[in-house]
């Protein structure tokens, strides 16, 4: 994905000079070991990976795969081995980008090898430069959260997107624009500080293109001999795997890419343009959860006040609660124990991504209405509604940021005032209640001080040795279901596409037995649908609300009967 809620933003100087290497599909041949250990070994929170037969262990490749005197790069990687006969190894990325793949085997391995994928395959990952226990690490350009506290105190950064209404309304426009300079001159010399820590001397090897051809290493290390690679990724993983079959293409095996990227904005335009792509899906899974909210009624949704409830009635609620928080703000009231206006739509936004627990964010929004209320009537004792912000060890990691500005187009092609446009367009055209988001990491590449010396750009549409299975939610609140279909037709006769009919992001956030059943069968024999109409719809047993029989079909036929359903939505009813 190319938004995340409250990820931290950066700036920096002059980009390298980015370049792309001649396209190459022979082995990556290197000398590397693997000594397995514990997980625990990595971090303690780890070690129930013993349980479960999953071991950890470091593996080194050059940090710049054109030059081998610049150093290496030390990948923590994760195994969970095949449960039956052994097939090969499925290698997988869980997205980002900068998530680790170490605690997304730990926490999802066992499940997708015996339900998904039949547990005849080693699942892999690893987390790619930049992130969790690899080496480079996380950059880091504070020396503690108070260092960061103090150096953007007062500014949106911490203070996030504060209107009331929609953006566009009175004076709220203005008032936004007049943060450019000050954001700007924070930024840049946010990206001086990146620059001169010490993990600012390898921001330059951090990238998809140098994750695609880790892959291909690992790959030579786990099945040597073996031509083609198993992949399974999801969200941003999907763009890994998307240049890991266009720069690889001889190499693809069984492939699967799940809640899809843009690939032809995330890699050859300003990264200011991802933002409003986004977005194109969220306001429709919004409804989804209102609609549903409304027909589950009080006992199943406490959004609910009244027995004759529509979706408006609950969308119109929710947008008073950031109402309400932004005037107490304003007033001057303290909002320490819960959440600011801005703070809640990011929340209610990542919502979205989870339809399995809309019940519980619908719960929390109800609590923290009650709070708001008591704030209002000056009632000095209330729960707080605010989650622990913990320790206050947080020095505030980059590695979001470092592998999608480095993916990035020439800093020179973005200002910081084409961020704020990006918000301004994404509020007056594509969502007028989530639009209004401070936290858009893209909208910072502008200032961050290095790009990948590696960065693929095509070309999109090679000729590849299997067909590859392309998913794509109905309705995904951040990769939206055209990016999948323009995946897909990217690669023509090599890719093949399925729709999942269900809500939030990528095709595990709402179990599909059909779903499952294709990739199943992918794995098991290279079998995929013909043609690209293939639809799934979620298992009839999936109830967004629990104390109600609220299914994923009865929402879509409230909607489709109520008039609110785009054509592509009702494609599949």
């Amino acid at each position: 994905m190319l938004y995340r809620s409250a990820i931290l933003l950066t700036g920096g100087v002059t980009a390298i000079t980015a370049f792309s290497l001649p396209l190459r599909s022979e082995v990556i041949e290197h000398d590397a070991e693997i000594d397995w250990f514990s997980c625990g070994d990595l971090d303690p929170q780890y070690s129930y990976g013993d349980e479960l037969n999953i071991t950890c262990g470091y593996y080194n490749v050059p940090l710049d795969w054109a030059d081998d005197s610049v150093g290496t790069a030390s990948l923590a990687v994760v195994l969970y081995p095949a449960t039956k006969d052994r097939r090969g190894t499925m290698f997988a990325n869980p997205g980002g980008p900068g998530g680790s793949g170490v605690e997304y085997i730990l926490e999802f391995g066992p499940n997708i090898s015996s339900k998904v994928i039949g547990g005849h395959y080693d699942i892999v990952s690893w987390d790619p430069r930049g992130a969790g226990h690899t080496t480079p690490g996380p950059p880091s350009c504070f020396d503690s959260a108070e260092d960061w506290e103090e150096y953007f105190n007062g500014t949106l950064e911490t203070t996030g997107l504060e209107i009331k209404g929609d953006l566009t309304d009175g004076s709220q426009l203005q008032q936004f624009y007049s943060h450019v300079p000050e954001m700007e001159k924070k930024y840049r010399g946010l990206g001086k500080r990146c620059a001169q820590k010490d993990s600012g001397k390898t921001l330059a090897y951090l990238g998809s293109a140098a994750a695609a051809r880790d892959m291909v290493a690992l790959a030579e290390y786990f099945d040597p001999g073996v031509q083609e690679i198993n992949y399974w990724g999801i969200s941003y993983g999907s763009m890994i795997g998307f240049i890991f079959v266009n720069m690889f293409p001889d190499r693809v095996g069984h492939v699967v890419l799940d809640g899809c990227m843009e690939p032809l904005l995330y890699a050859n335009e300003p990264t200011t343009d991802y933002y409003l792509n986004n977005l194109a899906s969220v306001d429709e899974t919004f409804n989804g959860f209102t609609t549903g909210c409304a027909m589950a009624g009080q006992d199943g949704c406490k959004l609910v006040q009244g027995d004759n409830d529509t979706a408006a009635d609950i969308a119109t609620r929710v947008r008073g609660l950031l109402g309400l928080a932004h005037d107490l703000l304003e007033s001057g009231a303290d909002l320490s124990g819960t959440y600011t206006s801005a703070q809640a739509r990011e929340y209610l936004y990542g919502a979205m991504y989870s339809p399995l627990m809309w019940s519980e964010y619908a719960n929390f929004m109800y609590a923290y209405e009650q709070t708001l209320h008591a704030i209002a009537s000056n009632i000095s004792e209330y729960p707080s509604t605010k989650p622990d912000a913990g320790n206050g060890t947080d020095t505030h990691t980059y590695e979001f940021v470092a592998i999608l500005c480095g993916d990035g187009v020439n800093a020179g092609n973005m200002t910081m005032r084409s961020g704020f446009d990006a918000i301004v367009q994404a509020s007056e055209y594509v969502s007028p209640l989530f639009g209004p988001q401070w936290h858009v990491d893209a909208n910072i590449c502008f200032a961050w001080p290095a790009r990948a010396v590696e960065r693929y750009t095509g070309p999109w549409d090679n000729k590849l040795k299997n067909s590859i299975l392309v998913i794509g939610n109905t309705f995904d609140p951040v990769t939206p279901f055209k990016n999948a279909q323009l995946m897909a037709d990217l690669l023509g006769d090599s890719a093949v596409l399925l729709q999942q009919n269900g809500y939030g992001h990528v095709s595990l956030a709402e179990p599909s037995t059909c779903t499952v059943d294709v990739i199943n069968r992918y794995f098991e024999d290279g079998t995929l649908p013909e043609g690209d109409d293939t639809i799934c719809p979620i298992d009839d047993d999936v109830v967004l609300f629990p104390n109600s029989t609220v299914s994923q079909a009865s929402v879509r036929l409230s909607i489709l009967a109520a008039g609110q359903i785009s054509p592509a939505g009702a494609r599949f009813l």
